[in-house]
């Protein structure tokens, strides 16, 4: 990693450290300076390539699954999971603190790239570098305006040039990313093939197949095009044409070709054979169990999923480690092993709220979690005691589900960062065409989303993965079963595009994408669910803006407040993206 770029941040502040470092230290620097040593500008690049992928997987998932309580918020939110134990009401009750860009590291993927677009020219593969570096800095600015609202676009990363860049508003942050996209898909069709051997080993993402990196392109740009599906009106000024553009990408395969198939996926696995490439929640890494175990399933995609006869649901989460089922066994509550040598817990009489599934999630922004499903000690005592598996740390909850066993294993062909799917893609297609922006049928791209996500996460027909919530056996999957009832729900639906975007925010399961939709187009309704939220039935919209910004860089950050409304900093303003429009609420 080219570590001179972490001094580029945002904020100013590690640039202001090291100008002052440098003019303290001038004249010794000079005289203990080493001829030999290996400047950042005599790196190869394909190297900061490697460093801009790899890093961008680290923190995409920090942001997700594995990072502080204070930055993973979004599968909470978006309630794919819930917490218990400890910090709940941070993430279920959404008591959001401030984050800053540079936490933890959070721009180092951007910096790189931005500073990788720097070392192009003069190279073999010029147009290859520039193009991936355009790419994944559209990838994260487009992130970072999407988290926070007005962000340093044009005057980021210039280091001890700007140490107080100003905040370009989100629509000017918008109109360069797609610029930006248009430039790289243009650049790297004319690259053609990558002379070097080194760069295509040095680029774990596609291994310098430049076709897939224009898919890849190309993808972004329709979602950042349908990001602003909400404010076309305000982009014709800015010289772009939301829905016609989205349609004219899509009529010409040849010049914007995307990425349909889930083996052209953007998306990066953990090796998991050190702490440095292991998946962030595997023993490797997370060593302590508890922090694990705190993350549990919610009980909105539990239920969805579980209604649908998803066979996601048993790949994404546990069954419960001891059912409980209403049985008279004698006494009102009895701990025994069933005929198969499984511990249940059965009940006299069903007491109101209990759930008696092998899946089961927690209720939304509980305000005690820790005893969801009539947990209590005695109860988790007597059930270890007979089943030494039964894990009884913090945040032990057998009555519960936790994540799938995948998620707590150091690496896994179905546990990935990924940037975007072809499940996204197609999702997208199914959103335009119910727009009216495309004459293709929707639920034809419906199920395409449908069927690329089932085969990213490995699902094939007749594989024993369906819970049937009435037997709760196990069962075997009939994907032309399963897409039929799925259609007959879509032809039903008063609005075809809530299902739609219900199926979207399955398919993009704790990713940051869920959240995005779910702000711009108020699906699925979720809302309702929220049981001791903060505001009621409101979710928050936005990351808080952190002290770095306020600190070192408070006349821009203040600015951008202002644009917000209210102009308050906190999580339940609204960025410009969904301003006038009524929508998530």
């Amino acid at each position: 990693m080219i570590s001179i770029h972490r001094f580029g941040t945002w904020s100013g502040f590690s640039g202001l450290f090291v100008m002052l470092l440098v003019t303290g230290c001038q004249d010794l620097t000079e005289i203990n300076r080493n001829p030999n040593e290996l400047t950042d500008d005599k790196v190869n690049p394909a190297y900061v390539l490697t460093s801009v992928i790899s890093g961008s997987a680290t923190e995409l998932t920090d942001l997700t699954f594995a990072g502080n309580v204070t930055q993973k918020l979004v599968p909470d939110a978006m309630q794919y999971t819930q917490r218990d134990f400890l910090e709940y009401s941070i993430t279920n009750q959404f008591a959001w603190a401030p984050l800053s860009f540079d936490y933890r590291g959070l721009h180092q993927p951007l910096s790189n790239a931005a500073y990788l677009e720097t070392r192009a020219p003069g190279n073999p593969d010029s147009l290859f570098i520039k193009g991936t570096a355009k790419v994944m800095q559209a990838f994260w600015f487009g992130m970072h305006s999407s988290m926070w609202g007005d962000i340093p676009y044009k005057e980021a990363f210039r280091g001890t040039a700007n140490l107080q860049p100003a905040f370009d508003a989100q629509k000017d942050v918008f109109a360069g990313i797609i610029a930006d996209l248009e430039e790289a898909n243009t650049d790297l069709q004319k690259a053609g093939a990558v002379s070097s051997a080194v760069m295509k080993k040095a680029d774990i993402l596609y291994g310098g197949d430049v076709l897939k990196w224009r898919k890849f392109a190309n993808s972004l740009h329709l979602r950042y095009l349908l990001r602003l599906s909400e404010k076309a009106a305000d982009m014709t000024a800015a010289g772009i044409n939301v829905s016609a553009d989205f349609t004219k990408m899509i009529a010409d395969a040849v010049k914007y070709p995307i990425i349909t198939a889930a083996t052209d996926n953007a998306s990066v696995g953990f090796p998991g054979t050190n702490t440095i490439d292991s998946w962030p929640l595997g023993p490797l890494i997370t060593t302590g169990e508890s922090e694990f175990y705190r993350v549990k399933a919610a009980s909105t995609v539990v239920d969805y999923l579980k209604i649908r006869k998803d066979p996601r649901l048993t790949i994404w989460f546990r069954p419960v480690e001891v059912q409980t089922l209403v049985r008279d066994r004698g006494a009102d509550v009895v701990i025994a092993k069933d005929a198969a040598g499984a511990v249940k817990r059965y009940v006299k009489t069903y007491i109101a709220g209990t759930d008696t599934s092998l899946y089961v999630g927690l209720k939304i922004a509980l305000s005690d979690p820790d005893s969801y499903n009539n947990n209590n000690a005695a109860h988790r005592a007597q059930a270890v005691a007979l089943g030494s598996g039964i894990y009884d740390g913090g945040a032990a909850n057998p009555f519960v589900s936790y994540l799938g066993t995948m998620y707590r294993a150091n690496t896994s062909p179905l546990v990935k960062s990924t940037f975007i799917s072809a499940s996204e893609v197609n999702f997208m297609l199914a959103e335009a065409a119910v727009r009216g922006w495309l004459s293709s049928d929707a639920w034809t791209h419906t199920a395409a989303g449908i069927s690329a996500s089932l085969e990213q996460y490995g699902v094939a027909a007749g594989d024993a993965k369906v819970y049937n919530p009435i037997t709760h056996a196990t069962e075997a999957f009939q994907p032309v079963t399963f897409l039929s009832a799925l259609e007959k729900e879509f032809k039903a639906a008063a609005d075809p595009l809530e299902l739609v975007m219900q199926q979207k925010w399955l398919a993009s399961f704790s990713t940051m994408e869920g959240w995005f939709d779910w702000r711009r187009t108020g699906f699925p309704d979720i809302g309702k669910n929220v049981q001791n939220g903060a505001m009621g039935e409101k979710i928050p919209v936005r990351y808080i803006y952190g002290e770095s910004e306020l600190n070192y860089n408070a006349a821009s950050t203040n600015t951008a407040i202002s644009r917000l409304t209210p102009a308050t900093n906190e999580q339940w303003s609204k960025m410009w993206l969904i301003q006038g429009t009524s929508k998530p609420w």
